[in-house]
């Protein structure tokens, strides 16, 4: 039995997501799409893990990189409030950042995937993840793989290091403290980098799809380290702060913070920022090909995707991020909403995962 909202309009996308449970495509998995602040689909079903507990409404789940759209509307923020420059160097912010090579290094040219600092070069364990001084003493370190601005390369795992220390050189607060504050209390969503400890037991378990994917090296930007389904399950990790990859919420939570923000583009609501920053923050960086995805990519300029395809619907003005398993969270301003998938059945697939493909094609198709 789905649980939640839908209206009557949208029943048929209703029954497609009702029948990912019946064909056991799904364990748990929420959907959500709001428009100026209420609900035109928001469902939920299926286990939070495989002891039978029902995902519920409350219910979390670590979205791996759809994080990143989440913490960029936190840099437009940011940006909105002339605390951040795009065309500064990140030496302005960070100081020790300028060694090995990296003074020419701009704002614009992480946020963008352009910084050529998309990787760890030297060998890290999924527990290093954990230690953020750790993290950002390497990165402090390391030379970057090609000069700035020339190529792109998205950067999974290094990019909320990256941009939560510049954060928190700017803010003396972290990516986390920031979410907590700007979103999800001013908000009233539950979304979460460095979950607290009392939303633990809402958190659903990730279970991996074993389709197997090719890994092409050891140290691209996805596989140093590798991935661990069983550790992505711990606390220490729920608690920490991974911005590139461990933010957690739920479609609900994903769908009204992009409606809010896609708002204030249409709208004009300014509930976070003013219109002329977010369309200076959405204007296209870079549409190239992106060599970590093998697949051309059109990065904003706070590194939001763009032209995302169906992952994004039908209308080419949508942006957002998806992650890695298959949640994703993105707005539509010309039907003006925000929509969100949230899922505990990690699909290998980033680019074309037939889950949200589906119900945003019947969704649209009603539109």
């Amino acid at each position: 039995m789905i649980s939640g909202y839908c209206e009557e309009k949208y029943i048929s996308v209703k029954k497609i997501f009702e029948d990912y449970f019946l064909k056991q495509e799904e364990i748990g998995a929420s959907f959500a799409i709001y428009k100026q602040g209420k609900p035109l689909i928001d469902l939920w079903n299926g286990l939070k893990n495989k002891n039978n507990e029902n995902w519920e409404e409350n219910t979390i789940v670590n979205v791996f990189s759809a994080t990143k759209g989440i913490y960029e509307i936190i840099v437009s923020i940011l940006i909105d409030q002339n605390i951040l420059d795009l065309e500064k160097p990140v030496s302005y912010y960070w100081d020790a950042f300028k060694q090995s090579n990296k003074r020419e290094i701009k704002l614009k040219h992480i946020l963008s995937h352009q910084s050529g600092l998309y990787r760890f070069k030297k060998k890290i364990i999924q527990a290093d993840l954990l230690d953020w001084n750790k993290i950002i003493n390497i990165l402090e370190n390391q030379e970057p793989d090609y000069p700035s601005g020339k190529k792109t390369y998205y950067h999974a795992k290094t990019h909320g290091f990256l941009v939560g220390e510049i954060i928190k050189k700017t803010t003396k607060k972290s990516l986390g403290e920031l979410v907590s504050e700007l979103l999800s209390k001013k908000l009233g969503v539950n979304f979460f980098i460095g979950t607290p400890k009392n939303q633990l037991s809402n958190i659903a378990i990730l279970y991996e799809d074993k389709t197997e994917t090719k890994i092409s090296s050891e140290f691209n930007a996805f596989n140093n380290p590798k991935h661990e389904i069983n550790f992505y399950n711990k606390e220490n990790w729920q608690t920490a702060e991974v911005p590139s990859m461990n933010g957690h919420g739920n479609a609900r939570s994903i769908a009204k913070i992009y409606d809010i923000f896609v708002n204030d583009l249409i709208l004009e609501k300014n509930t976070l920022l003013s219109k002329s920053s977010i369309k200076k923050c959405l204007n296209e960086s870079i549409s190239r090909i992106d060599e970590s995805l093998m697949m051309p990519i059109r990065w904003s300029q706070i590194g939001l995707i763009l032209r995302g395809g169906w992952l994004f619907g039908k209308n080419k003005e949508s942006f957002g991020h998806n992650g890695w398993g298959g949640s994703l969270g993105f707005a539509d301003p010309i039907l003006g909403v925000g929509i969100a998938y949230t899922t505990n059945k990690i699909n290998p697939t980033m680019s074309s995962d037939f889950r949200i493909i589906n119900l945003l094609k019947e969704f649209y198709k009603l539109n």
